[in-house]
């Protein structure tokens, strides 16, 4: 191994421990901060502006942390967003009332937003060519192995330790990968000033508009967010009729993130070596169909390998979606390009369950399923052939 790729290799290392910490504590306090919430009073129309702000000043946040990472030094950066993050999940823990509470959400909201998309700008500009399939993958698989580990965390932690203990965890987590940052991390993760000069945000947003490939990408990610964090609503309804416990729904819940997660290195492997396309189409035709069968799963087994399957294909589609974004990164800037990105998934995970509640009130429990089903078959649709947008130019700047 060169020392050109051992270089590489630490540095991923670290990137994927900050992204594990950062969405394992997403992940270990969501299961007892609801309840939380309910012991500071609580009510429904609180609760939900609590759950809520996160994601809010999440996509807001990602828009100012995207056009940060190409002006400034990223790792700097990923360091003031990771100490804004520990220190929004130890003020949990003194909240005294549930307008604090929704204030430390929209921090920590903020502190998510200023780790996940540099973490991925920084992939997407120190990738070497031709490996961004496994790059992502790893990172993402850090990613989502993180939320698939948090829920079975967290039980363990506040029912044998405290309440508080998931909180505690998150904090301890997030100081650990700042020093491993620090340690770490090049100092020298700014764009090197001999590139080209990055366009204004506004006329990025204009070449994204227009790139036909692009907006498949983030529509993709859209919808297939929007199953995702639906699925994290819905799997309990449908296995309320199994007479399984809590800890068992949560564990077929966590099925899906860490498979996930554990096929992201592999799948992008994968798109390092075949069309990414057949990559995306196949996880997101797998996806689909297995929405499409998850009303008729009956038994605690069937909705378990469900769970694993819809994961399967979200793991084939994502490391190819990340790495397409990554390569318009380079002339759009790498921060701005994985913002939006990640916004679109933030977005779809935010407006799925409003979606299927509003399905699952006035149609029944089938019916939210099918139209996510839908929605992931069309978004499929254009990744059917990688000719569809050889007629299309691609997006540069330097040739605007």
């Amino acid at each position: 191994m060169t020392s050109s790729e051992k270089s590489y290799g630490r540095v991923l290392f670290v990137l994927s421990i900050s992204m594990f910490c950062a969405m394992l504590g997403i992940g270990i306090i969501a299961p007892v901060l609801p309840l939380y919430a309910k012991k500071l009073g609580a009510g429904g129309i609180a609760l939900g502006m609590i759950m809520g702000s996160f994601s809010f000043s999440r996509s807001g946040g990602m828009v100012i942390s995207g056009e940060l990472a190409d002006r400034m030094n990223m790792k700097i950066l990923l360091i003031f967003g990771l100490t804004f993050y520990a220190a929004a999940s130890i003020a949990y823990t003194f909240a005294s009332s549930t307008g604090e509470m929704i204030l430390i959400r929209i921090g920590h909201g903020f502190g998510s937003a200023m780790v996940v998309p540099i973490t991925m700008a920084i992939g997407a500009n120190i990738a070497p060519p031709g490996k961004e399939g496994i790059f992502f993958g790893s990172l993402q698989g850090a990613l989502f192995l993180g939320i698939g580990t948090g829920p079975l965390l967290s039980g363990f932690l506040a029912e044998k330790v405290a309440m508080e203990a998931p909180f505690f965890s998150m904090t301890i987590l997030t100081l650990l990968s700042i020093v491993l940052v620090f340690i770490f991390l090049p100092g020298n993760l700014s764009r090197n000033r001999e590139e080209t000069v990055l366009p204004p945000t506004r006329l990025v947003v204009k070449y994204l508009l227009a790139d036909h490939e692009m907006l498949v990408v983030f529509f993709f990610q859209f919808c297939s967010a929007m199953c995702r964090g639906s699925l994290v609503m819905m799997i309990p309804i449908l296995a309320s009729g199994m007479e399984l416990s809590l800890s068992r729904i949560g564990i077929i819940v966590s099925l899906n993130s860490l498979s996930t997660g554990i096929l992201q290195r592999f799948s992008g492997r994968l798109a390092d070596r075949v069309h990414k396309y057949w990559l995306i189409l196949a996880g997101g035709l797998l996806s689909a169909v297995t929405l499409l069968g998850l009303p008729s799963m009956k038994t605690p087994l069937s909705l378990a390998l469900a769970s694993i399957a819809f994961g399967i294909g979200h793991a084939f589609a994502s490391p190819s979606l990340a790495a397409i974004a990554a390569e318009r990164g380079k002339s759009l800037g790498a921060g701005r390009v994985m913002g939006f990105f990640n916004i679109a998934f933030s977005i779809g995970m935010t407006a799925g369950p409003v979606l299927v509640g509003f399905l699952l009130e006035k149609a029944g429990e089938s019916i939210p399923f099918y139209f996510l089903s839908l929605m992931l078959f069309f978004a499929s649709f254009p990744f059917f052939s990688h000719r569809r947008f050889e007629a299309f130019e691609s997006v540069n700047p330097e040739r605007k």
